[in-house]
C-alpha cells in the first residue's frame, strides 16, 4: 500500500481524451473524481491505521497480564476496527465507482484501465478487511505464541493481497502509459 499516494496522484490527473463523439467520457470523469475522493479518505484511514497499529503492537508486546491483554483487545476494537471499516468502505466505494465508469460507452482501452482500477481498489478493500482479524485473534489467543502464529498467517494473507493490488495498479499504469492518446495526463 506504499504506492497508494503515487497511484492517487496519477488517478487525480488522468482524464480520458477520446476522439469519438457521443461517448460517456464526462460521466466517467465524474465517477473517477468521486473515486478519487474515496481514495483520499481511504489513504487517510491507512495513515491513521499505521499510527494506531503501532500503538496496538506496542500494547500487545508489553501485555503481561490478562487485563493488559484485554486492554490491547479493547484498543484494537475501539481504535483500529473503525479505521479498518472506513478504509475498506472507501476503497470499496472507489472500486465501485471505477467499475461503474468502466461500463459506460467509452474507448475500450479506457474501459480496460477503469476495470483494472476497479479490481485494484476492491482488492485493497479486501486487504483492509483482512486486517480486522488481528484484534479478534488476540482476544481468542491462549498466549503470545498462539497470537504470533495466527497473526503471522494474517500478515501473510495481507502481503498476498497487497501484491495482487499492486499488480493491478501496475496493469492500469501500463494501460495508461501505452495509450497516451486515450488516457491523457494533465
Amino acid at each position: 500500500m506504499k504506492n497508494i499516494t503515487a497511484i492517487l496522484a496519477i488517478l487525480m490527473v488522468i482524464f480520458a481524451g477520446l476522439a469519438c463523439s457521443g461517448d460517456d467520457t464526462e460521466k466517467a470523469n465524474a465517477l473517477v473524481a468521486e473515486a478519487n475522493k474515496a481514495i483520499v479518505e481511504g489513504n487517510n484511514n491507512f495513515d491513521q491505521v499505521k499510527t494506531k497499529g503501532g500503538e496496538f503492537d506496542q500494547k500487545v508486546k508489553e501485555a503481561q497480564t490478562e487485563d493488559e491483554k484485554n486492554s490491547a483487545v479493547d484498543f484494537g476494537n475501539k481504535e483500529l476496527m473503525p479505521l479498518y471499516n472506513s478504509m475498506s468502505d472507501n476503497f470499496q466505494k472507489a472500486g465501485d465507482k471505477f467499475d461503474e465508469a468502466s461500463k459506460l460507452k467509452l474507448n475500450e482501452k479506457f474501459k480496460e484501465y477503469l476495470a483494472a482500477k476497479a479490481a485494484e481498489f476492491k482488492k485493497r478493500a479486501e486487504l483492509a478487511n483482512a486486517f480486522k482479524a488481528i484484534p479478534k485473534i488476540l482476544s481468542d489467543s491462549k498466549n503470545k505464541n498462539d497470537y504470533k502464529e495466527e497473526s503471522a498467517k494474517i500478515v501473510e494473507k495481507v502481503q498476498k493481497l497487497s501484491k495482487e493490488a499492486q499488480e493491478l495498479a501496475d496493469k492500469a499504469t501500463k494501460i495508461a502509459d501505452d495509450n497516451p492518446t486515450v488516457i491523457k495526463k494533465i
